[in-house]
């Protein structure tokens, strides 16, 4: 392997090597939109809980 050939691989290896913190910054990312949609899906579905809890109140003998 020659100097030149050495220099290129260099050149090569440091464009993969500064890539790896903007992947790692993605990933994060995608984890953190996953975990808040995990959050809003919680509170909804509670919501939605509460509004059919509310009704079997108001008429609790709606089988009969």
């Amino acid at each position: 392997m020659t100097r030149h050939d050495q220099k290129l691989l260099q050149k090569q290896l440091f464009g993969v090597s500064s890539r790896a913190p903007q992947n790692g910054i993605m990933i994060l990312m995608i984890v953190a939109v996953f975990l808040l949609g995990i959050g809003i899906g919680d509170i909804l579905s509670k919501t939605t809980q509460s509004n059919t809890h509310y009704a079997a109140l108001i008429s609790p003998n709606w089988q009969n």
